[in-house]
C-alpha cells in the first residue's frame, strides 16, 4: 500500500469512528475510497448503492462533511462519485 493510501485509509477510519448513527456508520464502513485530496475538498468514490443513498440525503451529506472536517481539522467539502463495483475493480486491475 502506498503512503498516501495508508493516510487516506486512516482518514476514513477516523471519519467512520466519528459518525454517531449506527446505520450510516455500518453502511459506509468498507464502501468508501478516497481518490484524492485537494485544496477544494476530498474526492471519494463509493461502490455501494446504500452509500449512494446516504450521500444523496443533504442532511447526511452535511453531517458526514462536518465529521470529515473534524478529522481534517479544517472545513472540507466532500465530492462523491458513485461507481459500479465491477467497473471500479476492472479499472483498479488495469492500473496494477
Amino acid at each position: 500500500m502506498e503512503e498516501n493510501e495508508k493516510t487516506f485509509e486512516n482518514i476514513l477510519v477516523q471519519l467512520i469512528e466519528k459518525i454517531e448513527k449506527p446505520s450510516i456508520k455500518n453502511s459506509l464502513k468498507d464502501t468508501l475510497i478516497i481518490n484524492k485530496i485537494t485544496s477544494d475538498g476530498v474526492y471519494i468514490i463509493t461502490i455501494s448503492k446504500v452509500a449512494q443513498l446516504i450521500f444523496s440525503n443533504n442532511e447526511n451529506m452535511k453531517h458526514i462533511e462536518d465529521k470529515l472536517s473534524e478529522v481534517m481539522e479544517k472545513p472540507i467539502a466532500i465530492h462523491i462519485t458513485f461507481e459500479n463495483k465491477d467497473s471500479y475493480f476492472a479499472r483498479k486491475l488495469e492500473n496494477i
